[in-house]
């Protein structure tokens, strides 16, 4: 199936949109969320090579983080940044 732009262009917005959530919060879920989308965008064949390799480089990134990574199992305990909120899933496991 080709995913139409705005159907990309959607799915780009919203994985920045939990990035940036993740980056500023060190939300687990957010950063899940954010890879799952940018994994949808990278597997998609109508995907520009570029792009392909920026979401894959991102994905990587965060699966990688030892600290913040929504796909680790480390407990829970992330240091959020003061003045900054966290997600109601990090504020869940605290």
């Amino acid at each position: 199936h080709a995913m139409p732009i705005s159907r990309r262009t959607f799915m780009l917005a919203g994985a920045l949109a939990h990035l940036a959530q993740h980056m500023e919060s060190g939300c687990r879920r957010a950063a899940y969320l954010s890879a799952m989308l940018l994994e949808q965008i990278a597997s998609n064949p109508t995907t520009s090579d570029h792009l392909r390799q920026h979401t894959r480089q991102l994905i990587d990134i965060l699966e990688r983080d030892p600290i913040e990574s929504a796909f680790s199992n480390v407990p829970a305990g992330i240091h959020v940044p003061p003045g900054k909120s966290s997600c109601i899933a990090h504020k869940n496991a605290l």
